[in-house]
């Protein structure tokens, strides 16, 4: 499930867009303003940013500057009231992948979003395949040997994390910042629940070793 942040000081248009992209199976963390949104991005990592230009200061234009200036290489949409080309050359000059000039149509938003994460190194496709596992995000959909297998929707989403990065350890931690929202009250042990439960559903199909838990460093979708 990609991670988002979207950034706008519009309270009505902030809660919209971000229960649509919610409902369209995207993890999204919203911030009113600029300091907000520089907090997230200090604290996670996201597959695309979704920035107001006009916001609070720092303004989405002065987060995309400060963004980039320290490495960060995610995709960026830039949301603007302006649609002169004078406007869109200093945004793309300043990092902007993408503009979409307010007010647009949320079916335009999801189209520019795919387009990214075909684009970027995150997913380069949704449907994932990871050794008996295929799993497909627009349907919510999960096989095993090509047989149906139940997932609640976290349980997808967790294993979706891990299907796109196979063999790849990560911690309680890692995997908390990566598939609940920021504002979401779960702990680690929250975590290790729906780990626990994902390997039992496996062990029952007998791939016990389909998750593995590293004793004290983490868990991987072991895929050979």
């Amino acid at each position: 499930m990609p991670k988002l942040l979207l950034a706008d000081d519009d309270n009505q248009l902030r809660q919209l867009v971000g229960d649509w992209l919610e409902h369209e199976n995207y993890n999204v963390d919203l911030a009113a303003d600029g300091p907000e949104a520089k907090e997230y991005l200090l604290s996670g990592d996201y597959d695309v940013l979704i920035l107001d230009w006009s916001m609070p200061e720092p303004s989405g234009i002065d987060l995309c500057k400060w963004f980039r200036a320290k490495g960060g290489m995610t995709p960026i949409i830039m949301l603007t009231g302006k649609d002169e080309i004078e406007h869109k050359e200093v945004g793309f000059g300043a990092g902007v992948d993408d503009y979409l000039t307010k007010p647009f149509e949320l079916r335009e938003l999801a189209a520019r979003l795919r387009a990214l994460l075909r684009r970027g190194t995150v997913a380069t496709s949704r449907t994932v395949k990871a050794g008996p596992l295929v799993l497909d995000p627009d349907t919510h959909t999960v096989t095993i040997d090509n047989g149906p297998l139940t997932l609640t929707a976290t349980e997808f989403a967790v294993l979706e994390f891990l299907g796109r990065h196979p063999n790849q350890v990560f911690n309680a931690n890692a995997l908390l910042d990566r598939v609940w929202s920021s504002s979401s009250e779960v702990s680690p042990d929250t975590v290790r629940v729906y780990i626990k439960r994902l390997r039992a559903k496996f062990e029952a199909l007998g791939y016990p070793e389909l998750i593995q838990n590293i004793h004290g460093v983490g868990y991987k979708l072991n895929v050979t």
